[in-house]
Formats: C-alpha cells, sequence, structure tokens
C-alpha cells in the first residue's frame, strides 16, 4: 500500500512519524498496521493521522512509552482526535490482541525462565528462590518443572535450554500482544 512510496508524494511515512517521536523500535509493527489498513484510515482521518494513528497502536500493543494526545499534537501539526479515530480503526483493521490474562501469565512465565536463566549464567544449581516467591505465584508450573526443565546432567542449568525456551516465550508473547493479522504481516516483511 502507500507507506513504501516516496516521501515527497505521499507526505509523513511510519519511518519519519517514528524517528521524530523517537519510537524507531516499533517501526516494523507500525509499518505492517499501516500496510493492511493505513490507506483506509488516510482516506477518513488524513494521512498524517493514520500514519500516527499506526505508530500509537503499536506503541500501545508493544513496550515502547505511550503516545498521548499532547505529544502528538507538539510533535505534528494535526488533530489528536483524528490520530485517536484513525488508531481505532486500525485497531479494529488488524484484530485484537489476545486477552490480558493470557499476555500477563505470558509476561510472568517469561520472568521466571529469565529468572532460571540468570541463575544458570551465575553458576547457580539451585536457582533463584523460588519457593513461596511471587515468581513462584505467578508461574507455578516452572517451579514445578525448575528441577527439571533446563537442567544439565551435571545438576546445574542448561543455558541453551532456557534461552530457547525464553525465545519461544518471547515469541509466544509478541504474538499475543500483537494480535494474530498483525504479528503475520510482521512475520510476512520479515
Amino acid at each position: 500500500m502507500g507507506q513504501r512510496h516516496s516521501p515527497a508524494r505521499d507526505g509523513l511515512t511510519v519511518d519519519q512519524a517514528t524517528r521524530r517521536l523517537e519510537v524507531g523500535m516499533v517501526a516494523p509493527v507500525a509499518r505492517a498496521a499501516f500496510d493492511h489498513a493505513g490507506d483506509l484510515a488516510s482516506r477518513r482521518y488524513g494521512r498524517t493521522a493514520a500514519v500516527l494513528g499506526a505508530v500509537r497502536l503499536t506503541c500501545r500493543r508493544t513496550d515502547a512509552r505511550a503516545l498521548d494526545r499532547e505529544r502528538l499534537e507538539t510533535a505534528f501539526d494535526v488533530d489528536p482526535d483524528c490520530v485517536i479515530a484513525a488508531d481505532e480503526l486500525l485497531a479494529d483493521q488488524v484484530g485484537s490482541p489476545a486477552a490480558p490474562e493470557e499476555i500477563r501469565s505470558l509476561r510472568r512465565r517469561l520472568i521466571v525462565v529469565r529468572e532460571l536463566l540468570a541463575a544458570a549464567e551465575r553458576g547457580s544449581v539451585v536457582g533463584p528462590e523460588l519457593p513461596g516467591s511471587s515468581l513462584a505465584d505467578a508461574a507455578p508450573f516452572l517451579l514445578a518443572r525448575a528441577t527439571d526443565l533446563g537442567r544439565n546432567d551435571a545438576g546445574g542449568f542448561d543455558e541453551a535450554a532456557l534461552r530457547t525456551h525464553a525465545e519461544r516465550l518471547e515469541a509466544d508473547l509478541e504474538f499475543a500482544r500483537l494480535g494474530t493479522l498483525l504479528d503475520a504481516r510482521v512475520e510476512g516483511d520479515e
């Protein structure tokens, strides 16, 4: 769609917007959102609002800082209500993320695995203090498996297995936060 065309002809690009807003790390996801429904949002709210709506949507679904109305109004000559409306339209078009409970559960499990990995990197045989901790409450099935998950024959943690598990959880978390269609579009662009 229009995103990859010449900025001189088409106006603001996702890359320009993410740089100016200092959220460049979200550019690939914002491009995917804009590529999917940016033309529709541009026709309804204008190109600048559509681009900023894609960036705002992406910031909400990733770890990037939120883009509030004042920041958008200060950085760009645009009606923030149009940006919010474009964001909502794009969100409808790319689909919903997973339920908040599922996202929280994945995030907690990832924290536990990272704690186990940190223990492995420290050379700790017993791992972090899990029993009775908030980490145990966050991912009880991992606590139950802590003696098995990522263990090598020497009694320590297998760092490679833990890294692989962490990477899987990170991918699952990204998929859950972005939603099916948006995640597929981002993966398809890579």
